[in-house]
């Protein structure tokens, strides 16, 4: 996740407990958490030498929180939290072996948290859909004092793989263009199907920026969706693009002779330069990319 402080972006890792619950967890986001644990401390005196089971209870129901716990980590107590209520809880590195003892029930989420919270510092985020009311979404806790001067980041930058994908069918072409961007970072050749479907977005700005992304990262597109796009996109900056990644396949010439006919010059220079060579199919190393000037 990347925040600001004193106005200098700096990253900062964070442990990511999920924003999903398991399938114990209900749909009206009520679910309960009760684990048993051996205690190194007290015994029991009925058996000499054998630990007494201390249970520790993390209940959602009815929009209630409770909590009890003895000596558990924050990361156990907030990942099952998270489980349970299906909110994304963010911990900062370095948080994870922090121990805490506390009993409360029947809270509100909010008010329980931030009772549990109340040695550190942490942000709520709270939204919404359409009409509802909103609710509390997301939760990022840092060691006390070190919250001060961090400032809210994009989505892109920490909600899931999930909700990013959601957004490929949004109405704004650059939403849908950052979405693939985003997705290709993330999830790398496992976003091919994204990037290929997102090669036939009617618009030439997603066509562009999926197209730069893959090929960027070193994605293996195949070579029949690079032909077409160097010979038929209607974009120029696309065919630019397809018709760099070409150079090197078995191919490549043969598409440069083609583009020759371009009518956009970018590409025919682009072409010119493969034509000019020399390559090696399969040989050519990565290079900075850069597409057609303004």
């Amino acid at each position: 996740m990347a925040v600001r402080r004193q106005g200098r972006k700096i990253a900062v890792t964070v442990l990511t407990l999920g924003f999903l619950a398991t399938a114990e967890t209900t749909a009206g986001h009520e679910g309960a958490a009760t684990i048993s644990r051996q205690s190194s401390a007290p015994e029991d005196s009925s058996s000499p030498g054998k630990p007494i089971k201390e249970t520790s209870v993390i209940t959602f129901r009815d929009g209630r929180l409770t909590v009890r716990v003895q000596e558990r980590s924050l990361e156990w107590i907030l990942e099952e939290i998270s489980r349970v209520t299906r909110v994304g809880i963010f911990l900062a590195d370095g948080m994870e072996d922090k121990r805490i003892s506390i009993d409360f029930q029947d809270l509100s989420l909010d008010e329980g948290l931030r009772r549990l919270l109340t040695d550190n510092d942490a942000f709520f985020f709270y939204g919404g859909e359409g009409k509802a009311s909103a609710a509390m979404k997301a939760i990022w806790v840092y060691p006390k004092g070190q919250g001060r001067g961090l400032e809210p980041v994009p989505p892109e930058a920490w909600a899931s793989t999930k909700e990013i994908e959601g957004k490929l069918a949004y109405p704004d072409a650059a939403v849908r263009a950052g979405t693939i961007e985003t997705l290709v970072e993330r999830k790398g050749d496992q976003a091919l199907d994204a990037v290929l479907q997102a090669l036939k977005d009617k618009e030439d700005e997603v066509r562009t920026r999926a197209l730069y992304a893959a090929v960027d990262s070193g994605m293996e597109l195949p070579a029949d969706s690079l032909i077409y796009l160097a010979l038929h996109d209607q974009s120029p900056n696309v065919r630019f693009l397809a018709l760099e990644a070409l150079e090197g396949h078995p191919k490549g010439k043969e598409i440069a002779e083609r583009a020759l006919a371009d009518p956009d010059p970018h590409v025919r220079n682009k072409a010119q330069e493969i034509l000019r060579g020399p390559w090696l199919p399969e040989t050519r190393s990565r290079k900075s990319r850069q597409g057609p000037a303004p």
